[in-house]
């Protein structure tokens, strides 16, 4: 039974080129390589980690083999129907959300992190992926919208307290989802 397949084989040349005509050009740094961990994620479900995909696309050397769960993973993105030309904003108000309601958002390059909800706006971290801060941190905050720039104010961490931290200061949310 297959479990990988060489990085330089024609299957895999074929499927980036179907990635990259999904994702809309070739990924060549490390911000492209995030923004498509946070595309496929945000298709899929499922993660590739921007490192993973540079090294598919040989940006970074030393990645002969792709595990076949990669290539599926892959080939759902490139397959996946095309979104609607309508374009929304997804967005979660914190009045909105029981105790317990959980919350997935992301930014670039490649930041992710699952939230519970608290009540009284408060939040908490249940994952934390690339970010500075760290599971277990609370905050408050009323709205999280894609696109848009999060601030969280009363951070409360295990080195202490401050008021404010933003999340996306750059291109704001990629994204905000209701789990």
């Amino acid at each position: 039974m297959e479990t990988s397949f060489q990085t330089n084989s024609i299957a895999i040349s074929q499927l980036k080129k179907a990635v990259e005509a999904r994702f809309g050009h070739v990924p060549s740094g490390p911000a492209d390589f995030g923004e498509l961990s946070i595309a496929i994620l945000k298709t899929t479900g499922k993660r590739i980690s921007s490192d993973t995909l540079s090294r598919i696309w040989g940006y970074k050397k030393g990645y002969s083999s792709v595990r076949k769960s990669t290539v599926r993973v892959m080939e759902q993105y490139a397959k996946a129907n095309e979104e609607s030309d309508f374009i929304h904003t997804a967005a979660i108000h914190a009045d909105e959300c029981r105790k317990g309601d959980r919350v997935r958002i992301a930014w670039l390059p490649d930041r992710i992190c699952v939230l519970s909800y608290l009540g009284n706006y408060r939040w908490r971290l249940e994952e934390a992926i690339n970010c500075k801060l760290h599971v277990g941190d609370t905050f408050s905050c009323c709205i999280m919208a894609q696109g848009e720039v999060l601030h969280v104010d009363h951070v409360v961490t295990a080195n202490g307290t401050f008021e404010g931290y933003y999340m996306g200061g750059k291109n704001g949310l990629t994204i905000v989802e209701k789990l």
